[in-house]
């Protein structure tokens, strides 16, 4: 135990000041640290705001890692380590907090007997507020409005001067977003996000359809399996089309490599079937406001690959159905255009169809869970079920 106690600095006290004030309160002076801090105000407080870490966030600190604040003036800021990202919320104390630089705590004091001393420590600060973090997902909405702002549409349409609006790199990005480094490259590769001369780009939706089709004509006429498609072959064949970087983009998203080779060795890939259908079917959705939904699984059916098989699960988080209806219909619903704020989210929803089931709605909500907060906890907070003929619906927790 060390002795602390507050005093007005305009009165020095001395040993024996201190062995009387020891005696009154009935302390042994044996029991006591031999280190009596004499506490006193500061004429002025800096202004200094009190932010609680805990271990992990403390460890990043003393191991030279950076924790920076995030956000616009218009956001509500957010701490980034390299990997997560934390919102701050000012929390109050009925206790007071007093900042003392350099205090000495009891393990800091031998316990060793021997004459006692005295230090003066200066009070800086009073606060009866403090900031708390808590862990939440990186807010990424931003990002793909402002990638869509200047989408690539083919080497002859692109500006030479890419400094201006609208072009990004990472550390442009990190000024906007509010994300980890690590999150934000992580949702980048997630929205197929792709770099040009430093700057993060996504396809155009007609430039992408436009790229893919050319090279999915090209598995056709050469009668390729959808497993024996030569990579450096269709890379050199594609090449005075398209620019490489584009190229090796696209085979990145469409392709997974066999192992195998040919004579020549050429490293032999097969097309990803889901991807591929899920964005056929996506683009079919983009033309039209909506579909009859037999009309469109025959129209997507007809312009994937043959031998690829359609199914409207590869559309989940994309499209909305409601099959039951006269003439049942399909429209688009991208997850990534909704907002993150739960509530929100759960309105436009219900507004677009009335009755989910699990399957339906979990794409729609698969990415705002957490280890903590789970699907399942986020659809019983904000929706209500029912049991029609065995199947169980979500719907709006407040009937219209």
């Amino acid at each position: 135990m060390v002795d602390n106690r507050v005093y007005s600095r305009s009165y020095e006290r001395t040993i024996n000041d201190v062995c009387q004030v020891i005696h009154h309160a009935k302390l042994e002076e044996k029991d006591l640290r031999p280190l009596t801090q004499v506490l006193y105000f500061s004429e002025e407080f800096p202004e200094y705001k009190i932010l609680e870490l805990d271990k992990e966030l403390f460890k990043c600190l003393k191991e030279s890692d950076k924790l920076v604040l995030r956000g616009q003036k218009t956001d509500k800021a957010v701490l980034c380590t390299k990997n997560k990202t934390f919102d701050i919320k000012e929390a109050e104390t009925s206790n007071s907090l007093l900042l003392i630089p350099n205090l000495k705590f009891a393990e800091d004091v031998p316990a060793e007997s021997g004459d006692r001393d005295i230090e003066e420590k200066e009070i800086v600060g009073v606060y009866h507020e403090y900031f708390e973090l808590k862990q939440i997902r990186p807010r990424l909405l931003p990002l793909r409005n402002f990638l869509k702002m200047k989408p690539y549409k083919g080497i002859e349409l692109e500006e030479e001067d890419q400094s201006g609006e609208g072009y990004f790199d990472t550390e442009k990005l990190l000024e906007f977003v509010q994300a980890s480094e690590e999150e934000l490259v992580d949702a980048l590769r997630d929205i197929q996000a792709f770099s040009v001369n430093g700057k993060w780009r996504i396809l155009d939706n007609d430039y992408h359809f436009r790229v893919l089709g050319q090279f999915l004509a090209l598995v056709e006429s050469n009668s390729w399996g959808l497993d024996q498609i030569p990579f450096g072959e269709s890379l050199s064949e594609l090449s005075a089309l398209f620019p490489d970087y584009v190229l090796h983009h696209i085979f990145q998203i469409y392709l997974e490599p066999t192992g195998e080779y040919t004579d020549n060795d050429d490293e032999l890939f097969k097309l990803v079937e889901f991807k591929i259908c899920r964005f056929l079917g996506t683009y079919l959705l983009r033309t039209v406001e909506k579909f009859n939904l037999n009309d469109f699984l025959r129209t997507w059916r007809d312009s994937v690959p043959e031998g690829m098989i359609t199914s409207l699960d590869q559309l989940g988080g994309l499209a909305v159905m409601t099959p039951d209806s006269r003439p049942p219909a399909i429209w688009l619903l991208d997850e990534e255009d909704l907002p993150e704020d739960f509530q929100e989210r759960f309105t436009i929803l219900f507004s677009a169809k009335e009755r989910w089931t699990y399957d339906e709605i979990h794409p729609y909500i698969k990415r705002l869970s957490t280890e903590k907060q789970s699907v399942n906890s986020i659809l019983t907070k904000y929706s209500r079920t029912s049991n029609v003929n065995g199947v169980r619906y979500h719907s709006a927790r407040h009937g219209k």
